[in-house]
């Protein structure tokens, strides 16, 4: 006997992950139910295990559902270069001609952080953090920019693994990098001076999603010599304000 996929357990999960990811002010109960053909009982629990799950969650508190963090955040992280580069690419490339240096937005991927996108200025001598480069989360500058804003169970097990010291600048000790990501989060801005690649100096700034989570982090590299010679404050303003122009692209502030 064949049997309707929508009506299995999983498929009736996955129909109301459908009908509230298609309503964006949120849905209810019981405009669930109505849509569903699903009697109210049912939804209530099918509904409770998805909140349980962080897959759904109500709208301030109401009585409407939405799509939760960790659905959110796994739609952030799937996506594809050509969708950054139509979400990120006018920002990073109006940053590089702004500060003259390598620009990249870097996403986290497991216990690293990813180069997805990279813009450059024209000339030699320019660093590169091409796409696909991992980024370790307790050296790179926007791998440190991500891991400060991450929940205090993600980084104990992050703090757990081994972590390897690239050059004599990098910091391993926990109590230093915790110290590290304490003024990370207080000034938003993250440094990597010489602790990743030596003569290589970055800065780098989180980035929000949708429902205050960071996945993202935008960065700027250059060559140490030279780049130290551009004022920390121009870096800021402009790093500072292409990251909240990215945050509201990731639906930071809907």
């Amino acid at each position: 006997m064949i049997t309707d996929k929508n009506e299995t357990p999983l498929g009736r999960y996955f129909q109301i992950l459908e009908t509230v990811g298609s309503a964006r002010t949120g849905v209810t109960l019981t405009d669930i139910g109505q849509r569903l053909d699903l009697r109210p009982a049912t939804v209530h629990r099918l509904v409770g295990s998805l909140k349980q799950l962080d897959l759904l969650t109500n709208t301030d508190g109401g009585r409407s559902f939405v799509l939760g963090r960790r659905l959110q955040n796994l739609l952030y992280s799937t996506l594809a270069k050509t969708e950054y580069s139509h979400i990120a690419g006018t920002i990073l490339s109006n940053l590089v001609e702004q500060l003259g240096e390598t620009v990249h937005l870097a996403k986290l991927n497991g216990n690293n952080a990813e180069s997805v996108l990279m813009e450059q200025p024209q000339g030699t001598n320019r660093t590169f953090v091409q796409p696909g480069r991992e980024l370790p989360l307790h050296a790179a500058a926007s791998g440190k920019a991500i891991l400060a804003f991450q929940s205090e169970d993600f980084v104990r097990r992050y703090f757990s693994l081994p972590r390897e010291k690239y050059t004599a600048n990098t910091k391993v000790s926990e109590r230093l990098l915790r110290r590290e990501l304490k003024q990370i989060r207080e000034t938003g801005i993250a440094v990597c001076d010489n602790e990743l690649d030596f003569g290589v100096l970055s800065y780098a700034h989180p980035i929000k999603v949708k429902g205050g989570d960071v996945l993202y982090a935008l960065g700027v590299t250059g060559l140490t010599d030279r780049l130290r010679n551009v004022p920390i404050t121009d870096i800021v303003r402009h790093l500072s304000k292409a990251a909240h122009l990215l945050s509201n692209e990731f639906g930071a502030n809907e």
